[in-house]
């Protein structure tokens, strides 16, 4: 884990070793045109408030972009295909410097960026796709209630448990550095995996017939299945396709277009592969799998 200490850039560093870790408060008030979400088309979690920004269609009052696919010792980085038209910068970690010359904290997308302050307004995926999908709301061109009141407490509670024993664990599945910790991991990964996919025998989506913002915290995690985790993280005591209600449910979503549109599996696969170099040192890029839908 790479961070900045006090506005210095370290990195082989982990946040644990910080004496502080600082963090930024999302704006109380949906303003259009004030704000831009930095993202990448390849983290799961980044993948959540840019999934809230397009299926509400909330672009016309956000701007987005990407940075580059491929990640060095210097953290993400703007390229000539996804350059900052913001701000200029080469890298994420000048943004953060910028907003904040002795921050220190992990240097990570999602952010908010504030264009009128110059600085990070939020970095928190979870409380940012929340914020989107209800105080943004009334700007959207496709006003989509992902949080029903009567649902709000029940979807936060789904949300940090698929963050916990989903979107996380398979992470600790594929940077396990040994056999123990890789299979206590994938038993509770898959364990998930089972109950989610019992639940939606029962339901189209996660809280019933209805898309809610959980949904949305789920599919990152299902549409890299396939193309990464299966094969990068070892995450393959079954294949994603076994789960046959899961499997339903992530063509269904994948089906609609203001979903569709912000998977880009190239991408997703080129960060992967190359940028992971101590699971995969050489950094190639698998020629598949090949990806039915």
């Amino acid at each position: 884990m790479a961070v900045l200490d006090k506005g210095k850039w370290y990195p082989n560093k982990d946040v644990s070793e910080l004496s502080k870790e600082d963090s930024f408060h999302l704006p109380e008030i949906a303003a259009a045109g004030r704000y831009h979400l930095y993202m990448s088309y390849a983290c799961p979690f980044a993948h959540r408030p840019y999934l809230v920004i397009n299926l509400l269609e909330l672009d016309h009052v956000i701007t987005t972009s990407s940075v580059a696919a491929k990640r060095y010792s210097d953290g993400w980085l703007f390229d000539n295909e996804n350059p900052d038209a913001i701000n200029g910068a080469q890298n994420l970690v000048e943004l953060y410097q910028q907003a904040n010359p002795n921050y220190s904290g992990r240097v990570t997308v999602p952010v908010l960026w504030d264009k009128q302050q110059k600085a990070i307004v939020g970095d928190d995926s979870s409380s940012m796709a929340m914020d989107l999908a209800t105080k943004w709301l009334p700007l959207a061109k496709n006003p989509i209630e992902l949080v029903p009141e009567n649902l709000k407490e029940d979807i936060a509670s789904l949300n940090n448990w698929l963050h916990v024993n989903v979107n996380r664990k398979v992470y600790q599945v594929g940077f396990a550095t040994d056999q123990t910790s890789y299979d206590i991991a994938t038993e509770v990964l898959f364990d998930a995996l089972e109950q989610l996919n019992v639940r939606l025998g029962k339901s189209r989506y996660l809280h019933g017939g209805e898309m809610t913002l959980s949904d949305l915290f789920l599919l990152p995690s299902l549409v890299r299945f396939e193309a990464v985790y299966e094969v990068h993280f070892k995450a393959n005591k079954k294949q994603l396709k076994s789960f046959e209600n899961l499997y339903r449910y992530m063509l269904d979503l994948v089906a609609i277009p203001k979903i569709r549109e912000t998977i880009d599996l190239d991408y997703i696969k080129l960060h992967y592969y190359f940028s992971h170099k101590h699971i995969n040192p050489n950094g190639i890029v698998p020629a598949g799998p090949e990806i039915s839908w």
